[in-house]
């Protein structure tokens, strides 16, 4: 006999964009308010948390490569599960690192470290192969020492204000670097006068957290390292 799971959260707006990702907009009733880092089991699928209104109950999800409820279902929804960023750690700056797989959290940490008081200044890069999920913009906000011609960055970013900027390893983007994130960040960092007050966070597949690091080892730099949910996990 099948066991049927409860409905505990409904599917307010869901978008598809290129690679295979999907952007859910849910509204569910959680154990606590999620947090950067943070993912939400929908469905028997692990879903990260790309921003969360507790004020207006909706929590918007961004997950790739997994089939997704329909807009205005009714889902199973649980968490925040997982290991989330420690905020209070937060120094007067910091780089974040993503690939594809970390976008959203990373996304969600800039917001809310933004947010802050004492401020915290982010500064996020993305590793990112093509489809990109998004039209990378041309950013307004300059960054002192990035390579002439880095200007392609995350809209969502652009639109609140925070400096960020894409490196694309495998191919060549218009206005992305031609590179990892960990050599642009290398980059500048060797260009930044007194990075002692920079911690690095990163979000993302093994060989991300491999370089981000050694980057912040390299560079004596706190860090806070963040696995992406495999596949395995995904559908766990």
């Amino acid at each position: 006999m099948n066991e049927t799971i409860p409905a505990t959260g409904r599917v307010l707006a869901r978008q598809d964009h290129p690679g295979g990702y999907t952007l859910l907009r849910v509204t569910a009733k959680l154990e606590t308010d999620p947090r950067p880092g943070h993912a939400l089991r929908i469905d028997g699928q692990t879903w990260p948390v790309l921003q969360s209104v507790p004020e207006q109950g909706w929590v918007d999800c961004l997950q790739r490569d997994v089939p997704p409820p329909a807009s205005g279902a009714e889902v199973s929804a649980s968490g925040p599960l997982g290991e989330p960023f420690d905020l209070d750690a937060a120094t007067p700056r910091a780089l974040l690192l993503a690939d594809r797989d970390g976008i959203a959290p990373i996304v969600f940490l800039a917001r809310v470290l933004r947010a802050r008081q004492p401020r915290v200044k982010p500064f996020a890069l993305f590793d990112l192969t093509p489809p990109l999920p998004f039209r990378p913009l041309p950013s307004r906000i300059m960054i002192p020492g990035l390579p002439a011609g880095v200007i392609a960055a995350l809209p969502l970013l652009e639109d609140w204000g925070i400096p960020g900027r894409i490196a694309c390893p495998t191919a060549d983007q218009p206005g992305c670097f031609e590179g990892t994130a960990a050599e642009l960040a290398r980059g500048w960092l060797e260009i930044s006068r007194g990075v002692a007050d920079v911690t690095v966070f990163a979000c993302g597949s093994v060989e991300l957290l491999d370089a981000a690091r050694d980057l912040a080892d390299g560079y004596k730099l706190a860090r806070q390292m963040r696995a992406a949910a495999s596949r395995a996990e995904r559908t766990a």
